[in-house]
């Protein structure tokens, strides 16, 4: 047992308990039964196990765990399935302990207390196994028997006659000898067509003729053998079975092999029926993402084959699926998603794997490509698929989509993070036309540097790193500072500052901009209500509102918890709106927003003209002013960006509201925006943002005078 003790010494573990016993049994290699389980095979066992189990050396290695065990266990679990789980607890680093009816080579039962620990082999995980002999059962064992022997032989040949499973025994030529009538039922022969005859002709041959079958080698090297098998009728249709083999010698040294099986088609049939589930996706029948990982593996062991190929990664996300599933409902969208596999599949079926993420996620997978414009050109052709409408029940639905494409093996050689890198491209190529883009290193880059922002970003509060920075607006044709806006800052780090554009986005797709944007509303109120009892009464706060703000069940009841904390009269505060968040929820907002103005507060609506209100829409809400966006007053020394300017304002005094010209940075740009009508105004050319300090000492202090 040279080979055992070599074995053990090479073992390793970081379980400091494990490390305890290893050194043990290293210095008492066969006092505790043990064996080493590789997969779930026996690859060694010392000399106290090779005992325990009455079994020679050749005939214990390569044999596995519950071929030295009954096929049903006490607890009424097959044997099999019971002790592959026990083991793959194992080599998922649990110490795995359980109670387990084993059987020696020559038939004795062995009730054991098994331990199973993993080790690691040269790097490669094994189970190491402890068998521990339950004492008490052995002597129950040596002095009660099983009842068997008290029997009368006829009733034990009726059950074995009776018996669900099929039954036959042969002799060492391997010649039926019995035969129960499930074996006759099973197979459709009639005991005197099976009598005399070998079983070969039941077997579905997967061996050559005259080659001995893992049965009959088991047989005749242990003693025993189970397995599945695949069986031959009568009518010459299969089915699968699970087969139990034993040999077994008599007092007067006759031989003589015991065969039992049972038909597991059904069993077999849900197997299949798990596994497509497992494989594919329910609702449109197309692999899922376990099945993509699947074929990625696969294409790219084929891809070692022949390495001049080129294989790539589609991802491809619906541009406007949202829409649909808002405006009509998952059930519609349901069947949208079926109508988009359908062409997916029509279209493509025959050059690419197709598969569904989730959601409005699709992906392809090409292989044999012979460079990347090919890949460029079939791509085209995807996106070509999304020109014409979807259309149910007389409803069209106009989609498209966005494709971010990784290339195997140029990008990368693993399954998983191909996916990951085609995402990202996709991402990338949902913010560019035509909406299809290759990855490239830059956008992991930029996506490594964006989950760095959003994780500083969720500690960002706590830490005390958000400040306000305030901005005047001022009346143009007074030249008096009659309010601020608020601007959040992020201070990172005394050399890292952000302004709002470069994170607010960030805060929004977290949603931590519910939180901020409160704390925001609650400081700025707060400071207002500061200036207006130090130094000028009617001076007003303005403050932005994202669209998640103002969706948020609890938005007004923050507005109003701001006002009462800070003791300021809501004529004082104004909120900014975005067009865009007014397009999201339309008659949600409406109704936040009248609730707003019952409170007296003021509405704004922010860069106005930049997006796509309607005008009739524009008229039923309940809005005070409109700030014109700041790239008009970039345009303000052309004639078109006058007009367009002047049209806003005079939108404005025909639905009786006030605006405010942003981005104002030229005395040129003034005095135009001041011809146009009364108004107010923002800019680098009245002060940059600034702490409370100086815009208190700038504008307020000393009443400055634009």
């Amino acid at each position: 047992m040279i080979r055992w003790q070599h074995l053990l010494k090479k073992l390793s573990t970081d379980d400091p308990v494990l490390q305890e016993k290893l050194s043990l049994w290293q210095a008492h290699p066969h006092k505790t039964p043990l064996a080493l389980i590789q997969g779930f095979s026996f690859i060694s066992a010392n000399q106290a196990a090779l005992g325990y189990f009455e079994a020679e050396y050749d005939a214990f290695v390569n044999a596995t765990p519950y071929d030295f065990s009954p096929r049903i266990q006490s607890s009424g679990r097959n044997s099999v399935e019971y002790a592959r789980e026990m083991i793959l607890e194992a080599i998922a680093g649990k110490n795995v302990e359980f109670n387990w009816l084993h059987l020696s080579q020559v038939g004795n039962e062995l009730p054991t207390r098994v331990y199973l620990y993993r080790c690691y082999l040269q790097q490669q995980p094994v189970v190491l196994v402890e068998f521990q002999a339950l004492n008490r059962r052995n002597q129950l064992r040596a002095t009660i028997s099983d009842g068997f022997a008290h029997i009368p032989k006829e009733i034990l040949s009726t059950t074995l006659e009776e018996s669900a499973e099929a039954v036959y025994i042969t002799d060492t030529d391997d010649h039926i000898l019995a035969v129960n009538k499930a074996m006759c039922r099973i197979c459709g022969y009639s005991a005197e067509q099976l009598i005399s005859k070998t079983p070969e002709f039941l077997e579905l041959k997967s061996h050559h003729l005259g080659e001995e079958t893992e049965c009959q080698i088991a047989l005749k090297q242990r003693g025993f053998w189970q397995g599945e098998t695949w069986k031959k009728r009568s009518d010459g249709s299969n089915f699968p079975a699970w087969q139990s083999s034993r040999k077994i010698i008599t007092e007067d040294g006759d031989h003589y092999n015991v065969n039992i099986f049972s038909d597991i088609s059904t069993k077999k049939l849900l197997e299949t029926q798990l596994t497509t589930r497992a494989m594919y996706d329910t609702l449109t029948g197309l692999p899922n993402r376990f099945h993509l990982k699947q074929i990625l593996n696969k294409a790219l062991e084929k891809l070692k084959t022949d390495p001049l190929t080129l294989g790539a990664l589609m991802f491809l996300d619906l541009n406007g699926f949202k829409n649909i599933n808002d405006s009509f409902g998952h059930s519609m969208g349901d069947r949208v998603l079926q109508l988009v596999a359908a062409r997916l599949e029509a279209g493509c079926i025959e050059k690419a794997d197709i598969a569904r993420m989730g959601g409005d996620e699709f992906t392809l997978v090409l292989q044999d490509c012979s460079c990347k414009d090919e890949i460029q050109l079939f791509a085209e052709q995807i996106l070509s698929l999304f020109e014409s409408p979807f259309e149910i029940e007389g409803q069209k639905f106009f989609l498209g989509t966005s494709i971010g494409i990784a290339l195997f093996p140029t990008h990368s050689d693993k399954a998983g993070q191909l996916i990951s890198l085609a995402d990202t491209a996709m991402y990338c190529a949902k913010k560019s036309l035509p909406h299809l883009v290759f990855y490239d290193k830059a956008m992991s880059q930029a996506a490594e540097l964006k989950l760095q922002l959003i994780n500083s970003l969720r500690h960002a509060h706590s830490l005390k790193q958000f400040t306000l920075a305030y901005q005047a607006i001022v009346d143009l044709h007074t030249n008096q500072t009659i309010a601020a806006e608020a601007l959040l800052r992020w201070q990172k780090s005394p050399t890292e500052y952000y302004d709002a554009a470069d994170f607010v986005p960030l805060l929004e797709e977290t949603g931590l901009i519910v939180s901020i944007g409160q704390w925001v509303l609650e400081q700025a109120c707060v400071q207002a209500a500061l200036w207006r009892a130090h130094n000028q009464a009617d001076f007003r706060i303005s403050v932005n509102v994202s669209p998640l703000q103002l969706e948020h069940l609890d938005f007004i009841d923050q507005v109003i918890n701001a006002l009462e904390m800070a003791n300021l009269p809501a004529e004082a505060l104004i909120l900014e709106i975005t067009e865009s968040a007014l397009l999201r929820q339309p008659e949600q907002a409406r109704l936040t927003l009248n609730r707003i103005k019952a409170l007296g507060v003021s509405i704004a609506i922010d860069d106005f003209g930049t997006g796509l209100s309607s005008l009739s829409r524009l008229g039923t809400l309940p809005i005070d002013s409109v700030k014109i966006d700041a790239e008009f007053a970039l345009r303000l020394n052309e004639v078109s960006g006058q007009k367009l300017c002047n049209a806003i304002v005079q939108l404005a005094q025909a639905l009786d509201i006030h605006f405010v010209a942003e981005g104002i940075e030229t005395q040129q740009q003034r005095d135009i925006m001041t011809d146009m009508g009364q108004g107010f105004a923002q800019g680098f050319l009245f002060g940059y943002p600034s702490s409370v300090d100086n815009f208190t000492q700038t504008f307020l202090t000393e009443k400055h005078i634009a």
